[in-house]
Protein backbone atom coordinates (compact mmCIF):
# COMPACT_ATOMS: atom_id res chain seq x y z
CA UNK A 1 0.00 0.00 0.00
CA UNK A 2 1.56 3.30 -1.13
CA UNK A 3 1.44 6.65 0.64
CA UNK A 4 -1.35 7.99 -1.56
CA UNK A 5 -3.54 5.00 -0.82
CA UNK A 6 -3.00 5.54 2.90
CA UNK A 7 -3.99 9.22 2.61
CA UNK A 8 -7.05 8.36 0.53
CA UNK A 9 -8.26 5.58 2.79
CA UNK A 10 -10.64 7.81 4.85
CA UNK A 11 -12.22 9.16 1.66
CA UNK A 12 -12.48 5.66 0.25
CA UNK A 13 -14.21 4.36 3.38
CA UNK A 14 -16.64 7.27 3.37
CA UNK A 15 -17.55 6.87 -0.31
CA UNK A 16 -17.83 3.08 0.02
CA UNK A 17 -20.11 3.49 3.04
CA UNK A 18 -22.49 5.71 1.11
CA UNK A 19 -22.42 3.30 -1.86
CA UNK A 20 -23.33 0.36 0.40
CA UNK A 21 -26.10 2.24 2.21
CA UNK A 22 -27.80 3.91 -0.76
CA UNK A 23 -26.73 1.55 -3.57
CA UNK A 24 -26.18 4.54 -5.88
CA UNK A 25 -22.84 5.96 -6.93
CA UNK A 26 -24.37 9.37 -7.79
CA UNK A 27 -26.08 9.75 -4.40
CA UNK A 28 -22.88 8.63 -2.69
CA UNK A 29 -20.89 11.34 -4.48
CA UNK A 30 -23.46 13.99 -3.57
CA UNK A 31 -23.44 13.02 0.12
CA UNK A 32 -19.65 12.83 0.04
CA UNK A 33 -19.56 16.44 -1.21
CA UNK A 34 -21.90 17.54 1.59
CA UNK A 35 -19.58 16.03 4.19
CA UNK A 36 -16.56 17.75 2.64
CA UNK A 37 -18.40 21.10 2.61
CA UNK A 38 -19.38 20.74 6.26
CA UNK A 39 -15.79 19.92 7.22
CA UNK A 40 -14.42 22.88 5.28
CA UNK A 41 -17.11 25.36 6.36
CA UNK A 42 -15.21 26.71 9.45
CA UNK A 43 -12.12 27.22 7.30
CA UNK A 44 -14.19 28.95 4.65
CA UNK A 45 -15.79 31.25 7.22
CA UNK A 46 -12.42 32.09 8.72
CA UNK A 47 -11.02 32.84 5.27
CA UNK A 48 -13.87 35.26 4.54
CA UNK A 49 -13.23 37.07 7.81
CA UNK A 50 -9.59 37.38 6.81
CA UNK A 51 -10.59 38.83 3.43
CA UNK A 52 -12.81 41.41 5.15
CA UNK A 53 -9.92 42.42 7.38
CA UNK A 54 -7.56 42.69 4.40
CA UNK A 55 -10.03 45.00 2.63
CA UNK A 56 -9.93 47.24 5.68
CA UNK A 57 -6.13 47.40 5.93
CA UNK A 58 -5.60 48.04 2.21
CA UNK A 59 -6.31 51.73 2.67
CA UNK A 60 -3.75 51.88 5.48
CA UNK A 61 -1.18 50.17 3.28
CA UNK A 62 -1.76 52.83 0.64
CA UNK A 63 -1.04 55.50 3.23
CA UNK A 64 2.21 53.74 4.12
CA UNK A 65 3.13 53.70 0.43
CA UNK A 66 2.54 57.45 0.15
CA UNK A 67 4.58 58.11 3.27
CA UNK A 68 7.57 55.97 2.26
CA UNK A 69 7.65 56.93 -1.41
CA UNK A 70 10.35 55.02 -3.32
CA UNK A 71 12.13 53.76 -0.20
CA UNK A 72 11.22 50.06 -0.60
CA UNK A 73 13.23 48.88 2.39
CA UNK A 74 11.45 51.27 4.72
CA UNK A 75 8.10 50.36 3.16
CA UNK A 76 8.66 46.62 3.75
CA UNK A 77 9.69 47.24 7.36
CA UNK A 78 6.64 49.36 8.10
CA UNK A 79 4.31 46.86 6.41
CA UNK A 80 5.71 43.98 8.49
CA UNK A 81 5.35 46.10 11.62
CA UNK A 82 1.80 46.97 10.66
CA UNK A 83 0.88 43.29 10.12
CA UNK A 84 2.36 42.37 13.52
CA UNK A 85 0.57 45.16 15.38
CA UNK A 86 -2.82 44.47 13.76
CA UNK A 87 -2.52 40.65 13.73
CA UNK A 88 -3.16 40.59 9.99
CA UNK A 89 -2.04 37.95 7.50
CA UNK A 90 -1.99 38.77 3.76
CA UNK A 91 -2.69 35.11 2.93
CA UNK A 92 -5.52 34.68 5.45
CA UNK A 93 -8.19 35.08 2.78
CA UNK A 94 -6.55 32.87 0.12
CA UNK A 95 -5.16 29.79 1.88
CA UNK A 96 -8.55 28.22 2.48
CA UNK A 97 -9.27 28.22 -1.27
CA UNK A 98 -6.45 25.73 -1.86
CA UNK A 99 -7.93 23.13 0.49
CA UNK A 100 -10.84 22.11 -1.82
CA UNK A 101 -8.31 21.62 -4.62
CA UNK A 102 -6.29 19.36 -2.36
CA UNK A 103 -9.45 17.39 -1.58
CA UNK A 104 -10.36 17.22 -5.28
CA UNK A 105 -7.31 15.19 -6.27
CA UNK A 106 -8.04 12.26 -3.91
CA UNK A 107 -11.67 12.29 -5.04
CA UNK A 108 -10.63 12.20 -8.70
CA UNK A 109 -8.30 9.28 -8.02
CA UNK A 110 -11.04 7.41 -6.17
CA UNK A 111 -13.47 7.95 -9.05
CA UNK A 112 -10.91 7.01 -11.70
CA UNK A 113 -9.57 3.90 -9.91
CA UNK A 114 -12.30 2.46 -7.69
CA UNK A 115 -10.81 -1.07 -7.66
CA UNK A 116 -7.58 0.22 -6.13
CA UNK A 117 -8.90 2.87 -3.71
CA UNK A 118 -12.35 1.48 -2.85
CA UNK A 119 -11.68 -2.28 -3.10
CA UNK A 120 -7.96 -2.07 -2.14
CA UNK A 121 -6.82 -4.42 -4.90
CA UNK A 122 -3.27 -4.58 -6.25
CA UNK A 123 -2.52 -4.06 -9.94
CA UNK A 124 -2.13 -7.80 -10.46
CA UNK A 125 -5.51 -8.39 -8.79
CA UNK A 126 -7.12 -5.71 -10.99
CA UNK A 127 -5.76 -7.42 -14.11
CA UNK A 128 -7.07 -10.75 -12.80
CA UNK A 129 -10.55 -9.25 -12.41
CA UNK A 130 -10.34 -7.94 -15.99
CA UNK A 131 -9.52 -11.44 -17.30
CA UNK A 132 -12.36 -12.90 -15.23
CA UNK A 133 -14.96 -10.57 -16.82
CA UNK A 134 -13.59 -11.09 -20.35
CA UNK A 135 -11.35 -8.03 -20.86
CA UNK A 136 -8.16 -9.75 -22.01
CA UNK A 137 -6.20 -6.73 -23.27
CA UNK A 138 -6.90 -4.59 -20.19
CA UNK A 139 -4.31 -1.95 -19.23
CA UNK A 140 -4.31 0.33 -16.19
CA UNK A 141 -4.58 3.69 -17.91
CA UNK A 142 -7.04 6.56 -18.02
CA UNK A 143 -10.56 5.56 -16.99
CA UNK A 144 -10.19 1.87 -17.87
CA UNK A 145 -10.44 0.80 -14.24
CA UNK A 146 -13.68 2.73 -13.82
CA UNK A 147 -15.12 1.03 -16.91
CA UNK A 148 -13.96 -2.31 -15.51
CA UNK A 149 -15.82 -1.60 -12.25
CA UNK A 150 -19.00 -0.94 -14.25
CA UNK A 151 -18.58 -4.39 -15.92
CA UNK A 152 -18.86 -6.19 -12.59
CA UNK A 153 -22.29 -7.79 -12.54
CA UNK A 154 -23.99 -10.42 -10.44
CA UNK A 155 -23.28 -13.12 -13.05
CA UNK A 156 -19.48 -12.61 -13.01
CA UNK A 157 -18.96 -11.42 -9.41
CA UNK A 158 -18.04 -14.86 -8.08
CA UNK A 159 -15.54 -15.40 -10.90
CA UNK A 160 -13.92 -12.02 -10.11
CA UNK A 161 -13.67 -12.92 -6.38
CA UNK A 162 -12.09 -16.26 -7.22
CA UNK A 163 -9.56 -14.52 -9.49
CA UNK A 164 -8.26 -12.18 -6.75
CA UNK A 165 -7.95 -14.87 -4.11
CA UNK A 166 -9.60 -15.53 -0.79
CA UNK A 167 -7.83 -12.70 1.08
CA UNK A 168 -9.14 -9.92 -1.22
CA UNK A 169 -12.41 -11.54 -2.31
CA UNK A 170 -14.39 -9.88 0.50
CA UNK A 171 -13.44 -6.40 -0.80
CA UNK A 172 -14.84 -6.94 -4.30
CA UNK A 173 -18.39 -5.61 -4.69
CA UNK A 174 -20.74 -4.32 -7.38
CA UNK A 175 -20.97 -0.52 -7.79
CA UNK A 176 -24.25 0.82 -9.10
CA UNK A 177 -23.22 3.57 -11.55
CA UNK A 178 -26.77 4.15 -12.74
CA UNK A 179 -27.99 7.64 -11.78
CA UNK A 180 -31.49 8.37 -13.15
CA UNK A 181 -30.70 6.35 -16.27
CA UNK A 182 -27.20 7.86 -16.77
CA UNK A 183 -24.06 5.73 -16.51
CA UNK A 184 -21.62 7.76 -14.38
CA UNK A 185 -18.71 5.54 -15.41
CA UNK A 186 -18.84 6.86 -18.97
CA UNK A 187 -17.16 10.00 -20.33
CA UNK A 188 -19.60 12.57 -21.84
CA UNK A 189 -19.25 13.30 -25.56
CA UNK A 190 -19.94 16.46 -27.53
CA UNK A 191 -21.39 14.45 -30.46
CA UNK A 192 -23.98 12.70 -28.29
CA UNK A 193 -26.21 12.02 -31.30
CA UNK A 194 -23.84 9.44 -32.80
CA UNK A 195 -25.30 5.95 -32.50
CA UNK A 196 -28.80 7.30 -31.93
CA UNK A 197 -30.18 9.86 -29.53
CA UNK A 198 -31.18 8.45 -26.16
CA UNK A 199 -31.60 9.79 -22.64
CA UNK A 200 -28.40 8.02 -21.59
CA UNK A 201 -26.26 9.82 -24.19
CA UNK A 202 -28.09 13.15 -23.96
CA UNK A 203 -28.02 13.03 -20.16
CA UNK A 204 -24.26 12.55 -20.22
CA UNK A 205 -23.98 15.59 -22.48
CA UNK A 206 -26.13 17.70 -20.15
CA UNK A 207 -24.06 17.06 -17.01
CA UNK A 208 -21.01 19.18 -18.05
CA UNK A 209 -23.30 21.92 -19.37
CA UNK A 210 -25.25 22.05 -16.11
CA UNK A 211 -21.97 22.09 -14.19
CA UNK A 212 -20.70 25.10 -16.18
CA UNK A 213 -23.97 27.03 -15.82
CA UNK A 214 -24.08 26.43 -12.08
CA UNK A 215 -20.53 27.77 -11.74
CA UNK A 216 -21.72 31.05 -13.31
CA UNK A 217 -24.75 31.20 -10.99
CA UNK A 218 -22.50 30.55 -8.01
CA UNK A 219 -20.30 33.48 -9.01
CA UNK A 220 -23.32 35.78 -9.26
CA UNK A 221 -24.66 34.65 -5.89
CA UNK A 222 -21.25 35.28 -4.34
CA UNK A 223 -21.27 38.88 -5.62
CA UNK A 224 -24.87 39.35 -4.50
CA UNK A 225 -24.17 38.25 -0.95
CA UNK A 226 -20.98 40.30 -0.64
CA UNK A 227 -21.98 43.06 1.75
CA UNK A 228 -18.80 45.03 1.08
CA UNK A 229 -19.98 45.86 -2.46
CA UNK A 230 -23.70 46.18 -1.76
CA UNK A 231 -23.58 49.98 -1.31
CA UNK A 232 -20.92 50.49 -3.96
CA UNK A 233 -20.83 50.35 -7.73
CA UNK A 234 -20.30 46.82 -9.07
CA UNK A 235 -16.62 46.22 -9.85
CA UNK A 236 -15.54 45.78 -13.44
CA UNK A 237 -14.45 42.16 -13.80
CA UNK A 238 -12.18 40.81 -16.47
CA UNK A 239 -14.06 38.66 -18.95
CA UNK A 240 -11.34 36.01 -18.72
CA UNK A 241 -11.93 35.69 -14.96
CA UNK A 242 -15.67 35.33 -15.52
CA UNK A 243 -15.24 32.58 -18.11
CA UNK A 244 -12.46 30.71 -16.32
CA UNK A 245 -14.74 28.75 -13.97
CA UNK A 246 -17.30 27.64 -16.59
CA UNK A 247 -14.62 26.71 -19.13
CA UNK A 248 -12.76 24.66 -16.54
CA UNK A 249 -15.99 22.88 -15.63
CA UNK A 250 -16.68 22.10 -19.28
CA UNK A 251 -13.15 20.80 -19.82
CA UNK A 252 -13.29 18.54 -16.78
CA UNK A 253 -16.81 17.42 -17.65
CA UNK A 254 -15.96 16.27 -21.18
CA UNK A 255 -12.53 14.85 -20.28
CA UNK A 256 -13.34 12.78 -17.18
CA UNK A 257 -16.08 10.30 -16.23
CA UNK A 258 -19.50 11.75 -15.50
CA UNK A 259 -19.06 11.07 -11.79
CA UNK A 260 -16.80 14.12 -11.59
CA UNK A 261 -19.62 16.28 -13.02
CA UNK A 262 -21.82 15.12 -10.18
CA UNK A 263 -19.17 16.33 -7.76
CA UNK A 264 -18.94 19.75 -9.48
CA UNK A 265 -22.73 20.14 -9.61
CA UNK A 266 -23.07 19.24 -5.93
CA UNK A 267 -20.16 21.52 -5.07
CA UNK A 268 -21.78 24.48 -6.91
CA UNK A 269 -25.20 23.99 -5.30
CA UNK A 270 -23.75 23.64 -1.83
CA UNK A 271 -21.39 26.55 -2.52
CA UNK A 272 -24.37 28.85 -3.16
CA UNK A 273 -26.01 27.73 0.07
CA UNK A 274 -22.72 28.28 1.89
CA UNK A 275 -22.36 31.83 0.49
CA UNK A 276 -25.86 32.76 1.66
CA UNK A 277 -25.18 31.39 5.15
CA UNK A 278 -21.80 33.15 5.35
CA UNK A 279 -23.39 36.42 4.20
CA UNK A 280 -25.90 36.26 7.05
CA UNK A 281 -23.34 35.24 9.65
CA UNK A 282 -20.87 37.95 8.62
CA UNK A 283 -23.39 40.78 8.23
CA UNK A 284 -22.13 42.58 11.36
CA UNK A 285 -18.52 42.06 10.28
CA UNK A 286 -19.23 43.65 6.90
CA UNK A 287 -20.98 46.63 8.50
CA UNK A 288 -18.15 47.14 11.01
CA UNK A 289 -15.60 46.95 8.19
CA UNK A 290 -17.47 49.55 6.14
CA UNK A 291 -17.62 51.88 9.16
CA UNK A 292 -13.91 51.44 9.85
CA UNK A 293 -13.02 52.08 6.21
CA UNK A 294 -15.08 55.30 6.27
CA UNK A 295 -13.26 56.43 9.42
CA UNK A 296 -9.88 55.67 7.84
CA UNK A 297 -10.86 57.64 4.74
CA UNK A 298 -11.81 60.62 6.91
CA UNK A 299 -8.51 60.40 8.81
CA UNK A 300 -6.55 60.21 5.57
CA UNK A 301 -8.41 63.27 4.27
CA UNK A 302 -7.59 65.22 7.43
CA UNK A 303 -3.94 64.11 7.25
CA UNK A 304 -3.70 65.27 3.62
CA UNK A 305 -5.29 68.58 4.58
CA UNK A 306 -2.74 69.03 7.39
CA UNK A 307 0.12 68.15 5.03
CA UNK A 308 -1.03 70.78 2.55
CA UNK A 309 -1.33 73.36 5.33
CA UNK A 310 2.22 72.73 6.52
CA UNK A 311 3.59 72.86 2.97
CA UNK A 312 1.72 76.11 2.23
CA UNK A 313 2.96 77.73 5.47
CA UNK A 314 6.56 76.73 4.71
CA UNK A 315 6.26 78.18 1.24
CA UNK A 316 4.70 81.39 2.58
CA UNK A 317 7.44 81.70 5.22
CA UNK A 318 10.12 81.33 2.55
CA UNK A 319 8.49 84.02 0.41
CA UNK A 320 8.12 86.34 3.41
CA UNK A 321 11.82 85.87 4.23
CA UNK A 322 12.81 86.74 0.68
CA UNK A 323 13.94 83.25 -0.26
CA UNK A 324 13.12 81.21 -3.34
CA UNK A 325 10.82 78.33 -2.29
CA UNK A 326 11.98 76.18 -5.25
CA UNK A 327 15.61 76.22 -4.15
CA UNK A 328 14.72 75.76 -0.48
CA UNK A 329 12.52 72.77 -1.33
CA UNK A 330 15.26 71.19 -3.45
CA UNK A 331 17.79 71.68 -0.66
CA UNK A 332 15.51 70.06 1.90
CA UNK A 333 14.70 67.23 -0.51
CA UNK A 334 18.38 66.37 -0.91
CA UNK A 335 18.72 66.16 2.87
CA UNK A 336 15.77 63.80 3.29
CA UNK A 337 16.43 60.34 4.68
CA UNK A 338 16.74 57.68 2.02
CA UNK A 339 18.36 59.92 -0.64
CA UNK A 340 21.92 58.67 -1.12
CA UNK A 341 24.15 61.31 -2.72
CA UNK A 342 27.41 59.43 -2.19
CA UNK A 343 27.19 57.76 -5.60
CA UNK A 344 27.61 61.15 -7.33
CA UNK A 345 30.79 62.12 -5.50
CA UNK A 346 34.02 62.58 -7.38
CA UNK A 347 36.97 60.75 -5.90
CA UNK A 348 39.68 58.20 -6.53
CA UNK A 349 37.15 55.49 -7.41
CA UNK A 350 37.12 54.64 -11.10
CA UNK A 351 33.34 54.65 -11.36
CA UNK A 352 32.48 57.40 -8.89
CA UNK A 353 30.17 59.03 -11.44
CA UNK A 354 28.72 55.78 -12.71
CA UNK A 355 29.55 53.63 -15.71
CA UNK A 356 27.20 55.59 -17.96
CA UNK A 357 28.83 58.97 -17.24
CA UNK A 358 29.83 60.83 -20.42
CA UNK A 359 31.28 64.36 -20.13
CA UNK A 360 30.48 65.04 -23.82
CA UNK A 361 26.93 63.80 -23.64
CA UNK A 362 25.31 67.25 -23.83
CA UNK A 363 25.97 69.79 -26.65
CA UNK A 364 28.60 72.51 -26.26
CA UNK A 365 27.37 75.96 -25.31
CA UNK A 366 27.38 78.26 -28.37
CA UNK A 367 30.21 80.81 -28.53
CA UNK A 368 29.51 84.31 -27.22
CA UNK A 369 31.84 87.23 -28.00
CA UNK A 370 32.78 88.89 -24.73
CA UNK A 371 33.39 92.17 -26.64
CA UNK A 372 29.95 92.06 -28.16
CA UNK A 373 26.59 93.03 -26.75
CA UNK A 374 25.86 92.04 -23.19
CA UNK A 375 24.54 88.51 -22.82
CA UNK A 376 21.08 88.50 -21.25
CA UNK A 377 21.04 86.57 -18.01
CA UNK A 378 18.55 83.71 -17.75
CA UNK A 379 16.34 84.66 -14.90
CA UNK A 380 13.98 82.17 -13.35
CA UNK A 381 10.59 83.43 -12.34
CA UNK A 382 10.31 83.16 -8.57
CA UNK A 383 7.66 80.79 -7.29
CA UNK A 384 4.47 82.27 -5.89
CA UNK A 385 1.63 81.03 -3.75
CA UNK A 386 -1.35 79.61 -5.59
CA UNK A 387 -4.87 80.77 -4.77
CA UNK A 388 -5.56 77.54 -2.87
CA UNK A 389 -2.36 77.93 -0.84
CA UNK A 390 -3.22 81.57 -0.10
CA UNK A 391 -6.60 80.52 1.28
CA UNK A 392 -5.04 77.75 3.40
CA UNK A 393 -2.43 80.08 4.91
CA UNK A 394 -4.99 82.86 5.43
CA UNK A 395 -7.14 80.49 7.48
CA UNK A 396 -4.33 78.96 9.53
CA UNK A 397 -1.93 81.93 9.94
CA UNK A 398 -3.30 85.31 8.77
CA UNK A 399 -0.18 87.19 9.86
CA UNK A 400 2.11 84.98 7.80
CA UNK A 401 -0.24 85.29 4.84
CA UNK A 402 -0.05 89.08 5.03
CA UNK A 403 3.76 89.00 5.19
CA UNK A 404 3.98 86.67 2.19
CA UNK A 405 1.56 88.85 0.21
CA UNK A 406 3.58 91.97 1.00
CA UNK A 407 6.81 90.20 -0.04
CA UNK A 408 5.24 89.11 -3.32
CA UNK A 409 4.05 92.64 -4.06
CA UNK A 410 7.47 94.09 -3.28
CA UNK A 411 9.17 91.53 -5.51
CA UNK A 412 6.71 92.22 -8.32
CA UNK A 413 7.29 95.98 -8.02
CA UNK A 414 11.05 95.51 -8.10
CA UNK A 415 10.81 93.27 -11.16
CA UNK A 416 8.63 95.80 -13.04
CA UNK A 417 10.92 98.83 -12.29
CA UNK A 418 12.74 100.17 -15.47
CA UNK A 419 16.48 99.58 -15.71
CA UNK A 420 18.55 102.85 -15.69
CA UNK A 421 21.75 103.05 -17.75
CA UNK A 422 24.89 104.07 -15.78
CA UNK A 423 25.94 107.75 -16.22
CA UNK A 424 29.55 106.92 -16.89
CA UNK A 425 28.73 104.91 -20.00
CA UNK A 426 28.91 108.14 -22.06
CA UNK A 427 26.46 107.14 -24.78
CA UNK A 428 24.95 104.28 -26.52
CA UNK A 429 27.09 101.13 -26.40
CA UNK A 430 26.04 99.87 -29.78
CA UNK A 431 26.99 103.19 -31.52
CA UNK A 432 30.44 103.20 -29.88
CA UNK A 433 30.96 99.61 -30.90
CA UNK A 434 30.00 100.49 -34.50
CA UNK A 435 32.53 103.40 -34.57
CA UNK A 436 35.29 101.06 -33.39
CA UNK A 437 34.51 98.66 -36.20
CA UNK A 438 34.62 101.50 -38.80
CA UNK A 439 37.94 102.77 -37.51
CA UNK A 440 39.34 99.29 -37.72
CA UNK A 441 38.25 98.94 -41.32
CA UNK A 442 39.74 102.34 -42.24
CA UNK A 443 43.01 101.31 -40.73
Amino acid sequence: MDIWQILMTPFSWLLKLFCDVFNSYGIALFLFTIVIKVILFPLNLKGKKGMIKMNVVNSQLQEIQKRCGNDKERYNQEVQKFYAENNANPMSGCGWQMIPLIILYPLYAIIRRPLKYMMWLTEDAVKAVANAVGWSDFTIAGSNELILASMLKSENLEAAKAAVGASAAANVFIINFDFFGIDLSQVPKLNFWEGGISWASFGLFLLPVISALLSVVTMLVTQKTNQMNRDQAPPKMNISLILMGPLMSLWIGFALPAGMCIYWIANSILGMVQEIICGRLLRKDYEAAQKEMAEQAAKAKEAEKERRRIAAEKKAAAIAAGKDPKKAHQKNKNKEKGVDLSASREGLRAYARGRAYDPNRYPITPYWDPNGPAKPAAEEKPEELTEEEKQIVAQSNPELAAQAEAAEKARAAEASAPDEAPAEDGGDYEEAYAEDEDNGENK
